[in-house]
């Protein structure tokens, strides 16, 4: 009888205790001596109805402890939420509002919060109303769900008019990333440095660097959107060997054939050689979008880029990097994508939008120098070309299959290689610009046998063929790296909008710094590249003038021009 009591009560405390767990999100964090860490990010479609910025954020926070309650099930150590995806702008229509600098600070005096510095170790969830509810919302989550959580907010800082630091209105107002720890204490704060947009935010004096070392033995950088794109803070992180893994929280518009999301992101990470975590702001009918988990060199983990309106988790084991060195492999099957019904995250109502691809922005290619792939049959092209003193060698062989390309009625891409050593524009949704010096080398994908057709897609349900497989390309050029430059290997495939695995190309820089050799090749065979090619970045020309284009710049095909014979011996080659 004592036995069968005894077995009685173990037996209910056994089934008390499960229930308890079951209810519980999962706690199970990784050590800091782990070869690996599990990184989210999230690409989400923020709530933008209504007129009351306060009410918008406070329910985009509700939208993220539900995401974050997600991400815990996968044992999530830190998660990345994406660029104004708490206070979101309001929607006339399908379109973002419109407003004016002094207009957007109105909006903005009351939606924004203050946010503690670091050092200040301030748990916003045990505060009062001095921080925004949005804000504190997001603090108890990260302590509950014990995550690290990353989102961006606006920020204000209230100040004295008179004072010649201080705007007009008495406040500083900042596009902000803040870094909550497991405990739900500020663990960053960055303010974003670089924008395209005069939208009355304003921006430090000199660009932050914001660094946090986690208690999974991490230590991570952080930057917002744009600041990819220009040399500060961004490629401190680059050249910092203590920092080995990065945050992006973005609002991106994709630019093909060389500024989509993922294709920059992964370009980014590869050229920096670190972990790098990107969560993006998705809104199709703004071409926005775009997320991915990259560990550096060793290409994407995972990506997301949807031409449909839509809320997604990845999810992902990272390995760590020890002084930039992959302690362990990467393993695909530890990565995920769930995709939020609209029950879960109510964001879109009624059918969700597509992106019309063939309206989709594009980088302006008129000033670019180029030449058209001619196909049909099976064939080697070997040529130079050059653009305002940069010369690019293009080694391309093609297949061609015959019967695919009689398809009646079927489209089928080509192929152009381009060059451009000029200044471009970047442009964002709204037509806010700011130039940029640019060098790129690459071949690209046109729905059409003109320089113009480059970038573009065929309308969705064309019937589309490839019968032009790329057997063979490889790309070299010359680059002062003494210079202040960035050069990134810029890929993107056209079925899937992903860039390719790092299996599937190599990139690599030779010689003295002041004149290194640059050689970018495909490993194998290819029948569906929208972009393959080298892109830089040269930061003292950025505010130059626009280059624009000449009348000169288009080749109408490939000739044989012997350039230069590869030399590939045990790993490491010559250009003679």
């Amino acid at each position: 009888m004592f036995l069968t009591k005894n077995s009685t009560m173990l037996h209910n405390l056994l089934r008390v205790g499960v229930l308890l767990t079951l209810s519980k999100p999962s706690l199970r964090t990784s050590a800091a001596n782990s070869p690996s860490y599990i990184g989210a990010v999230v690409e989400y479609h923020p709530v933008t109805d209504g007129d009351d910025g306060q009410t918008i954020a406070e329910a985009n926070a509700n939208n993220y402890r539900t995401i974050i309650k997600s991400a815990s099930a996968y044992h999530a150590d830190i998660i990345v939420f994406p660029e104004f995806g708490l206070t979101s702008l309001p929607k006339d229509g399908d379109a973002e509002r419109q407003f004016n600098a002094s207009a957007y600070r109105a909006y903005y005096r009351e939606v924004a919060s203050r946010i503690p510095g670091p050092n200040e170790t301030v748990v916003l969830c045990d505060t009062d109303s001095k921080y925004a509810k949005s804000l504190q919302s997001i603090s108890c989550a990260a302590r509950e769900y014990r995550m690290y959580v990353a989102v961006n907010h606006h920020e204000r800082v209230d100040c004295d008019p008179k004072k010649p630091n201080c705007a007009p209105d008495g406040f500083l107002l900042y596009n902000t990333n803040v870094v909550f720890d497991r405990s739900g204490r500020v663990a960053a704060r960055y303010r974003q440095y670089n924008s395209l947009v005069d939208d009355g935010v304003n921006t430090t004096s000199q660009p932050e660097q914001s660094i946090f070392k986690t208690d999974f033995g991490v230590t991570f950088g952080q930057f917002v959107c744009v600041d990819l794109l220009f040399q500060k803070p961004a490629t401190f992180f680059a050249s910092n060997p203590n920092v080995t893994d990065v945050i992006f929280s973005t609002h991106w518009f994709n630019y093909p054939p060389f500024l989509e999301s993922t294709q920059i992101q992964a370009a980014w990470a590869y050229a920096a050689d670190v972990n790098f975590l990107a969560s993006g702001y998705n809104d199709v009918l703004t071409a926005s979008g775009g997320s991915g988990i990259y560990a550096g060199k060793s290409g994407p983990i995972k990506t997301y880029h949807s031409s449909q309106t839509s809320n997604a988790l990845l999810v992902a084991e990272i390995p760590k990097l020890n002084r930039r060195q992959r302690i362990e492999d990467i393993h695909a099957g530890k990565s995920t994508i769930h995709k939020f019904r609209q029950a879960e995250v109510p964001t879109i109502s009624g059918i969700p939008p597509k992106a019309n691809l063939t309206t989709e922005f594009r980088d302006n290619l008129r000033p670019y120098t180029s030449a058209l792939i001619q196909t049909g049959e099976a064939s080697s092209h070997i040529t130079t070309l050059c653009d305002r003193g940069l010369c690019c060698d293009f080694h391309v062989e093609t297949s061609y299959d015959k019967e695919v390309a009689a398809k009646p009625g079927a489209k089928q891409y080509r192929y152009r290689v381009v060059v451009f050593n000029g200044v471009t524009n970047y442009v964002t949704y709204s037509g806010n610009q700011s130039t940029a010096g640019v060098e790129v080398c690459a071949l690209v994908s046109c729905a059409g046998d003109s320089l113009e057709d480059c970038g573009k897609r065929y309308p969705e349900g064309t019937d589309v063929v490839s019968p032009t497989t790329l057997e063979s390309l490889i790309i070299t050029r010359r680059a002062n790296r003494n210079a202040p430059t960035f050069y990134m290997p810029t890929t993107m495939e056209r079925t899937n909008r992903e860039p390719l695995s790092s299996s599937d190309f190599a990139y690599l820089a030779s010689g003295q710094r002041n004149s290194s050799l640059l050689l970018m090749y495909l490993v194998r065979p290819r029948s569906d590249l929208e972009t393959f090619g080298i892109y830089g970045r040269r930061f003292d020309k950025d505010g130059l003038p626009a280059t624009k284009a000449n009348g000169v710049g288009t080749v109408e095909s490939t000739s044989a021009v012997l350039f230069c014979t590869m030399v590939v011996i045990l790993g490491s080659w010559i250009c003679q």
